[in-house]
């Protein structure tokens, strides 16, 4: 198998276009899903893949991003890395469906059929991201544009018959978790995974411990993004889940471009970072978690003010600017965790603990503050969240600067 080769400026046009035209496509069919079946079915479906918004992260447990880290750093054992990573991979399956199982038994993301359907089709979706990944980390990027411009159009075609047909929600999340799991099995064949690596203790501890830890900060956005549905479903607020779903999806389209081109750069980055005094780096990287500390903080506070008394009335659309109004904060934070995953075994150990902080002051604060200001209690108790990282990881990059100046 290849190592995955230097991004030129051919390749990132290609993954960069591949995956926009996906992100663009689910973008304007949860529009055109809101107009085909209405604000009432419309909200049930939002509810259900907003609550089972985290499965797609537990099936990926940062195996992408470990794999695009640790292979560009190897030579002679990728094909029993893959084999891995793809063993790790069922393990997580078989988690994610348990998780749903437990979400079913609780029932609190809408009736049981379409929760289930909405359950799968967020497995499908991390799954797949995880075998993309895979194949771009052993230079196969091609397959990668293929699986998304493809899936685009079954999308965009599924959407099409939901409008013009009147299919149902749960009918269109048979189509689509049904498409994205043939891609899947495609996508595993064109692996072949050597699975001999599982005898071979080394290279298992570091897959897995490096996946757990690069997993933890996408775990607690899922689940911090999950809690906040159940806390409107609990608060008896279930009708501003579209809000908050509709917001959520239109930010992340932005966001995982840019964490997707973050991706394609991995392997560069991490062979850059891989054996290099990260003095400056840890340097300039605590200057401006302080700076986004000192402006952020204050900047949430008012937001959530002008929030309650200029944007409420405004429903759905309020949420969606207030998201956006709060994009920044996790943008910035997010792009430190990034350069934290790829540093230093420490480092990456620090941003983890630091989200599994943001998570825990998130779960806390949830059932407080959702049933008190909605939908927009929830978003801005999101970019808290994102402060409470990012003041984590602060505090454990000072004194560490301090130590390598010393040294």
């Amino acid at each position: 198998m290849k190592r995955p080769g230097a991004a030129t400026v051919r390749r990132l046009a290609a993954l960069m276009g591949g995956r926009a035209v996906f992100r663009g496509t689910l973008l304007l069919a949860n529009v055109a899903l809101l107009a085909a079946w209405g604000s009432p079915a419309y909200a049930g479906y939002a509810q259900a893949m907003g609550g089972a918004a985290v499965l797609a992260l537990i099936a990926t447990t940062g195996i992408e991003k470990c794999a695009l880290k640790l292979i560009p750093r190897l030579r002679y054992t990728v094909p029993a890395l893959i084999g891995v990573f793809v063993a790790l991979a069922g393990v997580l399956l078989v988690v994610a469906l348990a998780v749903l199982g437990g979400m079913l038994a609780l029932g609190r993301n809408g009736p049981w059929p379409l929760a289930a359907l909405a359950g799968l089709s967020q497995i499908g979706v991390g799954l797949n991201q995880v075998l993309v990944g895979l194949t771009r980390a052993i230079g196969k990027p091609a397959r990668d544009v293929a699986n998304h411009l493809v899936l685009s159009a079954a999308l965009a075609g599924y959407t099409g018959a939901a409008l013009a047909l009147g299919i149902t929600p749960a009918t269109f999340l048979t189509l689509y978790a049904g498409t994205v799991a043939v891609f899947n099995l495609a996508l595993l064949a064109g692996l072949r995974p050597d699975f001999r690596g599982l005898r071979r203790g080394a290279l298992k501890k570091a897959a897995v411990g490096t996946s757990l830890r690069m997993a933890v900060p996408d775990l607690a956005g899922g689940m911090s993004i999950s809690l906040m549905f159940l806390a409107l479903s609990v608060a008896g607020a279930q009708a501003q889940s579209t809000g908050l779903y509709m917001a959520s999806t239109a930010s992340s389209t932005l966001l995982n471009a840019f964490s997707y081109l973050l991706r394609i750069l991995q392997p560069d980055v991490s062979r850059a970072l891989h054996q290099r005094d990260l003095t400056a780096a840890y340097q300039r990287l605590s200057r401006w978690l302080g700076l986004l500390m000192l402006i952020g903080t204050p900047y949430v506070l008012v937001v959530l003010v002008l929030a309650l008394t200029v944007l409420q009335p405004h429903g759905d659309v309020g949420v969606v600017i207030l998201y956006i109004a709060c994009v920044p904060v996790i943008f910035a934070v997010g792009s430190a965790n990034y350069v934290m995953e790829n540093a230093s075994r420490q480092a990456l150990h620090a941003t983890a603990v630091g989200a599994a902080l943001s998570l825990a002051v998130i779960g806390a604060l949830a059932f407080v503050v959702v049933p008190w200001a909605g939908a927009l209690g929830a978003v801005v108790l999101i970019a808290f969240g994102e402060l409470v990282h990012a003041g984590a990881i602060l505090h454990w990059l000072r004194p560490r600067s301090r130590q390598l100046i010393g040294v």
